[in-house]
């Protein structure tokens, strides 16, 4: 069977000749000569199923011949996708809503008018506000994310690489507004990105390892700055260097304790500091007994077996690089600055339970 479809301009352009099955494809490819150079018919929606097939234009203005006008403007219609929607697709009432709801919004990048986009913008901006920061410190990533996000509503594709990428913004907007405060209150402090100082990882997109290499060039970097310009680093967590990609890395859950153990082992230090939200490791989980208590002491394989069996304070693997310095590493509450914590060290030393 075949089919043509009538062009914006009053041309019938043949469509491809093949027998019906579920689906319907068209494409349209002749144009009148004399606009040819100016209108680019892209693409047609389509839609079928084995009782019903319709079609579906998404378009977009351009100029008349002559001129080309920005998006938006008055002029001629231009096709600009093709949106196939199979049987199933359109099977009821309520499918073919959902595809109509898809065909009509199809492009649309006003991305600065997603609530959650202009959520985190106000978020920063109130933030850096009231903190008296100047607000150039995060003015270019905002702007930044906002271009990356319009990339990815025109391209209606998130691939994992990309994935990593976008999530890298909110370490690297609150580390800069974290610095520029310890700047303004008098403690000298130099913001860092991860990515650029020596955590080298794989390639494994939202899931990344750290090699280790990444220990002598964090070393390198810190203590090189450190002696030309003592001044506190702040580091971005969970984010790396991909060795091959050289793109932008995460690594998954406990991603951030994983950033600070490896920053301990780099350096060589007395302690690592890990602050949560609780007194630190707990008996049991709070939300199932109220009265759960924080364990004093730990060793590195007792808090790996308490996480196998359901704790959530600390991942096994972002312990790691402290075991393998044997650096102790302590358990902090924000909340509750006061409150001992708990301490997880290599060996325990059993005098200091008595």
């Amino acid at each position: 069977m075949s089919a043509s479809l009538p062009t914006p301009f009053g041309v019938t352009t043949p469509a491809h000749n093949e027998s019906f099955n579920s689906n319907l494809w068209c494409t349209a490819t002749t144009r009148p000569p004399s606009i040819s150079k100016f209108v680019e018919p892209v693409a047609v929606a389509v839609a079928s199923s084995a009782s019903c097939r319709f079609l579906r234009v998404c378009c977009k203005r351009v100029a008349k011949a002559g001129a080309i006008e920005s998006p938006g403007s008055s002029g001629i219609e231009e096709l600009t996708c093709v949106m196939k929607f199979g049987g199933s697709s359109v099977a009821s009432a309520e499918r073919m809503r959902e595809a109509g709801e898809k065909a009509v919004s199809y492009g649309n990048s006003r991305v600065s008018k997603i609530d959650e986009l202009r959520f985190i913008k106000e978020l920063h901006l109130r933030t850096v506000e009231e903190l008296g920061v100047d607000v150039t410190v995060i003015s270019a990533h905002l702007e930044e994310l906002e271009q990356l996000l319009k990339g990815i509503a025109r391209i209606k594709e998130l691939t994992l690489r990309i994935k990593d990428y976008l999530v890298s913004f909110g370490e690297c907007l609150s580390t800069r507004v974290f610095a520029a405060y310890m700047n303004k209150i008098g403690a000298k402090a130099s913001q860092y990105d991860a990515f650029d100082i020596g955590f080298i990882t794989t390639d494994d997109f939202t899931n990344a390892d750290i090699l280790e290499a990444t220990y002598p060039a964090v070393a390198k970097r810190l203590h090189s700055d450190w002696i030309s310009d003592p001044a506190i680093p702040i580091v971005t967590g969970f984010l790396g260097k991909g060795s091959k990609s050289c793109a932008v890395t995460t690594f998954g859950r406990g991603g951030s304790d994983l950033t600070a153990t490896t920053i301990g082992k780099a350096l060589g230090l007395r302690e690592i500091q890990v602050w949560k939200d609780v007194d630190g490791v707990l008996t049991c989980d709070p939300s199932i007994h109220p009265r759960a208590e924080p364990v004093p002491y730990l060793t590195f394989e007792e808090a790996a077996e308490l996480a196998y069996f359901g704790a959530q304070v600390l991942h096994p693997q972002s312990m790691r690089p402290a075991r393998e310095g044997d650096i102790p590493v302590r358990v902090k509450n924000s909340y509750n600055p006061k409150a001992a914590g708990t301490l997880i060290t290599k060996s325990r030393d059993m005098e200091r339970l008595y």
